[in-house]
Protein backbone atom coordinates (compact mmCIF):
# COMPACT_ATOMS: atom_id res chain seq x y z
CA UNK A 1 0.00 0.00 0.00
CA UNK A 2 1.24 3.34 -0.90
CA UNK A 3 1.50 5.93 2.12
CA UNK A 4 -0.92 8.88 2.66
CA UNK A 5 0.16 12.39 3.05
CA UNK A 6 -0.22 13.34 6.46
CA UNK A 7 0.22 16.89 7.67
CA UNK A 8 0.42 17.61 11.09
CA UNK A 9 0.69 14.35 13.25
CA UNK A 10 1.78 14.29 16.47
CA UNK A 11 2.29 11.24 17.87
CA UNK A 12 2.39 10.75 21.77
CA UNK A 13 3.95 8.56 24.52
CA UNK A 14 1.46 5.89 23.19
CA UNK A 15 1.90 5.84 19.90
CA UNK A 16 5.52 6.04 20.33
CA UNK A 17 5.17 2.85 22.81
CA UNK A 18 3.05 1.24 20.23
CA UNK A 19 5.91 2.22 17.54
CA UNK A 20 8.51 0.52 19.81
CA UNK A 21 6.39 -2.37 20.24
CA UNK A 22 6.14 -3.17 16.30
CA UNK A 23 9.69 -2.72 16.09
CA UNK A 24 10.21 -5.26 18.58
CA UNK A 25 8.28 -7.75 16.82
CA UNK A 26 9.78 -7.33 13.97
CA UNK A 27 13.48 -8.04 15.52
CA UNK A 28 11.47 -10.78 16.83
CA UNK A 29 10.39 -12.36 13.32
CA UNK A 30 13.62 -11.55 12.04
CA UNK A 31 15.84 -13.42 14.80
CA UNK A 32 13.32 -16.31 14.79
CA UNK A 33 13.87 -16.76 11.03
CA UNK A 34 17.29 -17.43 11.88
CA UNK A 35 17.15 -19.16 14.78
CA UNK A 36 14.68 -21.87 13.62
CA UNK A 37 16.65 -23.34 10.48
CA UNK A 38 19.59 -23.15 13.05
CA UNK A 39 18.13 -24.86 15.85
CA UNK A 40 16.93 -27.41 13.43
CA UNK A 41 20.47 -28.29 11.94
CA UNK A 42 22.10 -28.32 15.43
CA UNK A 43 19.97 -30.94 16.63
CA UNK A 44 20.72 -32.72 13.63
CA UNK A 45 24.57 -32.54 13.44
CA UNK A 46 25.98 -31.06 16.94
CA UNK A 47 27.70 -34.04 18.66
CA UNK A 48 26.69 -36.92 16.48
CA UNK A 49 28.46 -38.67 14.12
CA UNK A 50 27.77 -39.15 10.55
CA UNK A 51 25.37 -42.42 10.51
CA UNK A 52 23.82 -40.20 13.57
CA UNK A 53 23.31 -37.15 11.34
CA UNK A 54 21.89 -39.66 8.49
CA UNK A 55 19.38 -40.40 10.76
CA UNK A 56 18.59 -37.28 12.56
CA UNK A 57 18.28 -35.62 8.97
CA UNK A 58 16.22 -38.50 7.50
CA UNK A 59 13.62 -38.61 10.84
CA UNK A 60 13.74 -34.84 10.72
CA UNK A 61 10.21 -33.26 9.49
CA UNK A 62 11.37 -31.14 6.86
CA UNK A 63 7.13 -30.32 5.83
CA UNK A 64 6.55 -29.35 9.52
CA UNK A 65 9.94 -27.04 9.29
CA UNK A 66 8.77 -25.57 6.27
CA UNK A 67 5.65 -24.88 7.36
CA UNK A 68 6.86 -23.54 10.47
CA UNK A 69 9.53 -21.21 8.57
CA UNK A 70 6.05 -19.68 6.35
CA UNK A 71 4.16 -19.26 9.30
CA UNK A 72 6.64 -16.33 11.34
CA UNK A 73 6.39 -13.46 8.40
CA UNK A 74 2.50 -13.69 8.91
CA UNK A 75 2.30 -13.55 13.08
CA UNK A 76 4.57 -10.87 12.75
CA UNK A 77 2.11 -8.68 10.48
CA UNK A 78 -0.86 -9.89 12.40
CA UNK A 79 1.28 -8.41 15.26
CA UNK A 80 1.63 -5.41 13.66
CA UNK A 81 -2.40 -4.89 12.67
CA UNK A 82 -3.32 -5.82 16.20
CA UNK A 83 -1.31 -3.35 17.67
CA UNK A 84 -2.67 -0.54 15.08
CA UNK A 85 -6.05 -1.60 15.80
CA UNK A 86 -6.00 -1.11 19.29
CA UNK A 87 -4.27 2.31 18.58
CA UNK A 88 -7.04 3.52 16.83
CA UNK A 89 -9.46 2.47 19.49
CA UNK A 90 -7.99 4.86 21.70
CA UNK A 91 -9.98 7.70 22.82
CA UNK A 92 -8.99 11.38 21.97
CA UNK A 93 -7.24 10.86 18.71
CA UNK A 94 -6.27 13.42 16.08
CA UNK A 95 -7.67 12.76 12.83
CA UNK A 96 -4.25 12.57 11.65
CA UNK A 97 -3.41 10.39 14.42
CA UNK A 98 -6.15 8.19 13.02
CA UNK A 99 -5.04 7.88 9.85
CA UNK A 100 -1.65 6.99 10.28
CA UNK A 101 -2.91 3.66 12.25
CA UNK A 102 -5.34 3.11 9.05
CA UNK A 103 -1.92 3.21 7.19
CA UNK A 104 -0.17 0.99 9.58
CA UNK A 105 -2.81 -1.44 9.70
CA UNK A 106 -3.24 -1.66 5.98
CA UNK A 107 0.59 -2.56 5.69
CA UNK A 108 1.62 1.10 4.31
CA UNK A 109 5.28 1.32 4.32
CA UNK A 110 7.75 4.08 2.69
Amino acid sequence: MECPTISGLRLDSEDLEAIEAIRKAQRNGNMLEIMLPAGVLTTIFLGNNSAQAAYNIHSTDWAQFAEAMTHISPMVRKRIVTISQMQRLRAGLSYEQTQFWRAVEAGCQP
